[in-house]
């Protein structure tokens, strides 16, 4: 039998969770960490039931059949006493779980996790010097286990984790190639470049001797060669977006000759927990034959609000709908942190957003490489195609900007329309009639908003799928990428878009001066009231309406689309298009015939679909093979052998 580690206890508080201690601990005294020693000195008491710390009992014996569990600790000072808690199973339960559908700002939990003591613990006499403590606890009916360290003065504790004793057969070799894309964001990438080496690569355990990290650089503006050392290695790459980058990844990991059997695809704009790729690790290190090929897939937390959970596994719906699994979920509460392991993420039709998701090299020898799409859908066709297993545990985790924030025309109206289409052609995972209703639906809410360059974009997203596999395969994703850019909306700050409005129209320059954002048409954690909901889904526009019933009193809308709907937006022809803060915007003015003519662009494509979609549709499945296999994309890359 051999000493496995399965979880580091986290005892540094990173900087930005300085505001968020209850994710790694709950002390009633004071705690002060040592980053010479790595140690962490604590009066009083040291809850460590929380999200990186307690062991996930249950995942573990679901995943790996992991009964044995054990605690290490190292620990010198005044005497202690080591206790253990925990959330039974069955305690608390999905039915307590947040609607996914809706947004909070807190816990929205129904029952409150409270923890069990169990019949385990022991007692530091205290000394002078570290003296190791191990510690067998019985976990059996637990979902979640904790040790609470208790003190009767100052004890300092380190290098603490939870272990099992497995059979040396049982542990599984694994090796993963870490993939992350990048284009021309520095900032980001070279201090994850900096984490991945010193504190997983440089960590000394057993990860550090099986992995690599391979930087997919689509801007080719880093230092390749100088970058390239000790476990990473930069790859400059066409910009043929996120879906060309993470393909560029596969191969490098498919045609290595270190063995790798699995990729772990990971997106450039996130904060980095290096224990998060330290437990996926030793999870994929010991799991069951049935979990054998699953994919794990990290929970992305906010980094506006780096307590939040926003998303682990979505599905997509028959709608055309994406759908979390799980709702808002703060990594404070315990309460949320045992639903976060009740609710179960092997649903149908799910998938694994690539901001971290570990992937079998068995599944992308079987089923190919992602599809030449760009940004947008790469990961969700990638799901439907492979139908994995899904694993996911606490602590298992990157920080990411919220999506809320970042709305860009050119992939959330064209790339998600024509990406979509292509990937329910392939594999019809959706009622293509309940789609297409929801389609027309949003663009009836673009023009109706007057988000002219949007709508534009939508209809060519639409236009673009009906021409094929054989124009997608040979388009440069990178020149679309660029012209819809530059067709959509360009927000420039406030003020300097107000004076812009009156200089246009100096009739209705008094009104720009008056002008104030409304901050609750720009919220994205309420719903409009049940009458505006209904209103807003009548098939009415403004348009339609003599200038005798419009009024020219500028209202604010949301730049990305319509999620508020507030009376004031009701019968003007002007519209203040602001960001979540009101503090850029551009002004819409009334074009009908710009309206007349996206509309019947948008008559003429659905006409042509409903003639030829069949045709199309199966164009797309002959040609995917094709469009997925390392041959494609070494040409499309201009990658030699």
């Amino acid at each position: 039998m051999v000493r496995f580690r399965l979880a580091n206890v986290l005892l540094s508080l990173p900087e930005h969770l300085r505001c968020y201690p209850e994710m790694l601990y709950r002390a009633q005294g004071a705690v002060d960490f040592d980053e010479e020693s790595g140690s962490l000195a604590f009066e009083g008491e040291l809850d460590l039931l929380t999200y990186f710390n307690a062991f996930s009992a249950a995942k573990w014996r679901r995943y790996a059949a992991i009964e044995d569990v054990r605690l290490h600790l190292e620990l010198v000072g005044d005497a202690c006493e080591i206790s253990f808690a925990g959330i039974e199973e069955g305690s608390i339960t999905e039915a307590d779980a947040p609607d996914p559908a809706e947004p909070h700002t807190s816990s929205a939990v129904k029952a409150r996790a409270l923890p069990k003591p169990i019949d385990c613990s022991h007692v530091f006499a205290g000394s002078s010097e570290y003296v190791e403590v191990d510690l067998e606890v019985p976990a059996g009916d637990m979902l979640l286990v904790g040790a609470v360290l208790a003190t009767t003065g100052a004890t300092d504790v380190r290098n603490a984790y939870w272990y099992t004793q497995v059979p040396e057969e049982r542990i599984r070799e694994v090796r993963i190639a870490v993939a992350t894309t990048t284009f021309k964001n520095e900032g980001y990438i070279l201090p994850n470049i900096k984490i991945m080496r010193e504190d997983v690569l440089g960590s000394g355990q057993p990860v550090a001797d099986a992995l690599h990290l391979f930087v997919v650089d689509n801007g080719q503006t880093l230092d390749a060669e100088g970058l390239s050392h000790d476990g990473v290695t930069v790859l400059p790459n066409a910009n043929e977006g996120g879906s060309a980058g993470f393909a560029r990844g596969m191969m490098a990991a498919l045609e290595s000759d270190e063995r790798f059997t699995h990729v772990l695809l990971m997106d450039d704009d996130v904060r980095i927990a290096p224990e998060s790729i330290i437990r996926t690790f030793n999870l994929l290190s010991l799991v069951t034959d049935e979990y054998a090929d699953a994919f794990i897939n990290g929970a992305m937390l906010e980094m506006q609000h780096p307590n939040k959970q926003f998303e682990d596994v979505s599905h997509v719906r028959a709608d055309g709908i994406y759908q979390r699994l799980k709702g808002d979920l703060f990594m404070d509460s315990l309460s949320d942190v045992a639903v976060n392991e009740v609710v179960d993420v092997e649903a149908q039709n799910a998938y694994g957003a690539w901001w971290y998701s570990c992937i079998s090299l068995s599944a992308v020898r079987a089923h190919g490489l992602p599809l030449p799409i760009f940004v947008r859908c790469d990961d969700v066709e990638y799901g439907m195609r492979c139908k994995p297993t899904y694993m996911t545990m606490n602590g298992i985790c990157v920080w990411h900007m919220a999506f809320g924030e970042k709305f860009r025309a050119a992939v959330d109206g064209y790339q998600y329309l024509r990406n979509y289409m292509i990937m329910n052609a392939i594999h019809g995972i959706s009622s293509e009639t309940m789609f297409m209703a929801r389609a027309n639906r949003t663009l009836r809410m673009y023009l109706r908003a007057m988000a002219y360059e949007t709508a534009d974009l939508f209809v060519s997203g639409f236009e673009d799928y009906l021409k094929g596999p054989e124009w997608l395969m040979g388009a440069s994703g990178e020149e679309l990428f660029k012209e819809g850019n530059a067709r959509a909306e360009k927000l420039i700050p406030l003020a300097d878009a107000l004076s812009a409005a009156s200089a246009e129209h100096p009739e209705l320059a008094a009104s720009f001066a008056a002008f104030q954002p409304d901050e609750d048409a720009v919220r994205d954690n309420q719903r409009a009231s049940l009458l505006l909901r209904l209103w807003r889904t009548a098939p009415y526009d403004r348009h339609m309406l003599p200038d005798a019933l419009l009024r020219s009193v500028p209202a604010t809308a949301y730049y990305g689309g319509y999620t508020i709907f507030s009376p004031s937006q009701v019968g003007t022809k002007v519209f203040v298009a602001c960001d979540r803060a009101g503090e850029v915007a551009h002004v819409r003015f009334m074009d009908r015939a710009r309206w007349k003519t996206i509309r019947k662009r948008w008559a003429a494509v659905m006409a042509d679909h409903r003639k030829r979609g069949a045709d199309v549709a199966q164009a797309y499945r002959d040609a995917l093979p094709e469009m997925s296999s390392v041959e494609y994309w070494r040409g499309h890359l201009g990658v030699g052998e």
